[in-house]
C-alpha cells in the first residue's frame, strides 16, 4: 500500500499490529500518534505479526531518527563513549561504552577510532547529540549490531537504502545470494557493509549493488551476472 503524503496527514496502518516506524515518520511521545515530517510515498511494508511504515522521499543529507538502523565509523573515544561519523559534513552522535551487551565499568567494548559499527539510533532530540546503541534493548542480546569487521564499505542513496532494507520482494540481494553467500549490513544512513568469504565476491557483491541501484529492476538479473561472471573469468586468467 503507498500513497502521497504530506507532514501533519494521517498515515494508515493496522492499529492491531506491532508497528516498526521507519524514516520520515514521527511518533508523539504523548499521544502515540504517528505523524509524517516529510513529504513523499507512504509505504507499509505488511507480515504476519508486525508493519513496517516509512515515508519514501528523496534526500541527500541524512537526519538521525529513534529506531534507525545505521552504519558508523568510530571517529573519537572518551572516558564513557565513543564519537560516531554517520556521514560526512554532519554531527557526530554518541555510542555510549554500556550501550553494548554485558556491558560495565569493569567489561567495556575495546573499539577504536576508524572502525565500523552497526547500530540502532536509541534517542534523537533537536539540539541535542544523536545516541546510539549495539544491543537490542528488549533482550539484551547483540542482535547482529557491533563491530564491522573485514568487508567493504559503499555509499549509496537514502532511498536505495531504504528499499534494500525495507521493501518485501526487492530483488537484489536475492539475485547476490545465487551467486555468492554474504554477510550484510545496511544503514538508513546511505550505507552498505558487505563481507563474502573471497575477495573476488566481495568486489561482485560492491560493484553489483553500485550499478543497481540507478538501474531499473527488470535488468538487475543481467547486471548480477554480468559482473559475477567478468570477476569469475578475471580470477581464472
Amino acid at each position: 500500500m503507498a500513497s502521497l503524503v504530506f507532514p501533519g496527514d494521517q498515515i494508515h496502518f493496522d492499529e492491531s499490529k506491532s508497528i516498526n516506524i521507519g524514516p520520515g515518520l514521527y511518533c508523539d511521545p504523548k499521544t502515540q500518534k504517528v505523524l509524517p515530517v516529510n513529504a513523499g510515498i507512504e509505504v507499509v511494508s505488511d507480515n504476519r505479526k508486525n508493519e513496517s511504515v516509512y515515508i519514501d522521499y528523496d534526500c541527500k543529507r541524512y537526519v538521525p531518527a529513534v529506531g534507525d538502523l545505521v552504519i558508523g565509523t568510530i571517529v573519537g573515544q572518551f572516558t564513557d563513549s565513543y564519537k560516531v561519523s554517520l556521514s560526512n559534513f554532519s554531527s557526530t552522535v554518541t555510542l555510549s561504552y554500556m550501550a553494548f551487551p554485558n556491558a560495565s565499568k569493569k567489561n567495556r567494548p575495546t573499539l577504536k577510532v576508524g572502525d565500523l559499527v552497526y547500530a540502532k539510533v536509541s534517542a534523537a532530540e533537536k539540539e541535542l547529540e544523536a545516541e546510539l546503541e549495539c544491543v537490542d534493548s528488549a533482550t539484551g542480546k547483540d542482535a547482529g549490531f557491533g563491530l564491522l569487521d573485514g568487508g567493504m564499505i559503499l555509499d549509496i542513496t537514502l532511498r536505495f537504502a531504504r528499499l534494500l532494507l525495507f521493501e518485501e520482494g526487492f530483488p537484489l540481494l536475492p539475485l547476490l545470494a545465487k551467486h555468492t553467500q554474504f554477510e550484510i549490513a545496511i544503514g538508513v544512513n546511505g550505507k552498505i557493509w558487505v563481507k563474502c568469504e573471497e575477495l573476488k565476491d566481495t568486489l561482485a557483491c560492491y560493484r553489483s549493488i553500485l550499478d543497481c541501484q540507478n538501474a531499473p529492476t527488470s535488468s538487475y538479473k543481467s547486471i548480477v551476472g554480468k559482473i559475477f561472471g567478468e570477476l569469475a573469468r578475471f580470477a581464472e586468467a
